[in-house]
């Protein structure tokens, strides 16, 4: 139990905006507010109102200058950072890792719980992606390439420090798996299933985001270019002015609109489209509590989210054809609106509040599952190897 246990929770920046990663931490401070909170770099004005006034220790990054605007140039030293927080007082730590968070170092008796959000990405699979997208010339390419590596041999490492990994989806597990050997227990982000109502499946789809290139908004922009059927996008990003450009009159984006018109859209749209590849994508379940079927790209965290042909449509292939045929197929399907919203409430963030305290009362107990099951497979391997040298001694000898 945690009642005399000294507990931390650990974020990587809270800087440039309020996503799943903050409302991970967010969770965890209102389920343990005797807990300690650090942070590598934050942001003050850009925390909810409830939580402006908490203390969170910060890296000496927060120091360093225009840190909170240009956080991610100071990326290399990030490793570092969050190595010096002095962690030897916590008996319980639970990180919300998708940059360097889990990389704090424990006494040995502690256990680490780490919500893993994503490997990180542009430092993996996503790598090549991520410098074309920065336009990166061939010099800055062999320069990134070479902090990459070497955060990649540091990211590897800083995993055995966890005792329990936890992950928001089935694909995060099965990155955490290829990139960490580790395995871990999937435990889905908290939604707040109740934010939206299904009033009306109105003449239009929704799509609601920061506008950057990996969700997919400009093969939708595309795609409803070419098909003339009316697509509202809600958001901002360094995308917008280009998706802007190429919209067709039937395309339109609102831009940053307030949370009333959001739900207004929401509540009111015939569908909501997905063409990108999330981890897990929480706003598709927040289409699907207001009862609206989802059309996503079948990958990532939808196939989590979206049960095909009953809460929406999932499509192979990123392409405005296939993406068009979904829409096509959403249009003359006749959805259960309310089996929908049902869907979306086994998201609901008392869920997830629950399970994680569970967790965290119970961290000693994972870390020795954790250890045991550690332990076998050590044993397992050690018996593969004596029976691999048996068969070469027999071998030998009939030779």
């Amino acid at each position: 139990m945690t009642a005399d246990k000294k507990i931390a929770i650990v974020s990587d920046q809270i800087c440039g905006g309020i996503g799943g990663a903050e409302s991970i931490v967010f969770n965890a401070i209102d389920t343990f507010p005797q807990a300690d909170i650090y942070a590598t770099i934050i942001n003050r004005d850009i925390l909810p109102e409830k939580y402006k006034k908490l203390h969170f220790n910060t890296t000496f990054i927060q120091n360093l200058p225009l840190s909170k605007k240009i956080y991610k140039a100071y990326f290399p030293l990030m490793p570092l950072a969050v190595e010096y927080l002095n962690m030897q007082k916590y008996d319980i730590i639970f990180s919300s890792h998708h940059s360097v968070a889990k990389g704090i170092i424990t006494k040995p008796e502690a256990t680490h719980i780490c919500y893993c959000h994503s490997p990180a990405r542009y430092i993996w699979d996503l790598f090549w992606t991520y410098s074309d997208l920065n336009g990166f010339n061939a010099f800055s390419r062999i320069g990134v390439a070479a902090v990459s590596q070497f955060i990649r041999t540091w990211d590897v490492i800083t995993a055995n420090r966890v005792d329990h990994f936890l992950a928001n989806s089935n694909y995060t597990a099965l990155r955490i798996k290829k990139f960490y050997n580790r395995d871990s227990e999937v435990l889905f982000p908290p939604v707040n299933t109740d934010r939206f109502n299904y009033e009306s499946a109105g003449d239009y789809y929704f799509m609601l985001g920061r506008l950057v290139a990996y969700k997919g908004f400009e093969l939708a922009v595309d795609a409803f270019n070419e098909s003339g059927k009316k697509l509202i996008i809600a958001g901002s990003g360094a995308e917008f002015d280009k998706l802007k450009a190429k919209a067709k009159p039937n395309v339109q984006l609102v831009g940053r609109i307030p949370d009333e018109e959001v739900k207004k859209h929401m509540n009111n749209c015939k569908g909501f489209v997905f063409p990108g590849k999330e981890d897990f994508g929480i706003v598709m379940v927040e289409a699907q509590s207001a009862g609206k079927p989802v059309i996503a790209f079948n990958g990532g965290g939808a196939q989590d989210i979206v049960k095909n042909n009953q809460t929406g449509i999932l499509f192979n292939t990123q392409t405005t054809e296939d993406l068009n045929k979904a829409i096509e197929q959403c249009d003359s399907t006749t959805w259960d609106h309310t089996y929908i919203a049902e869907h979306a409430k086994q998201f609901d963030v008392s869920l997830f509040n629950a399970r994680l305290e569970y967790i965290l009362k119970n961290a000693e107990q994972f870390k020795m599952q954790n250890n045991l099951k550690g332990d076998m497979q050590h044993s397992t391997h050690k018996l593969s190897e004596l029976a691999g040298q048996v068969n070469v001694e027999q071998t030998a000898n009939i030779d």
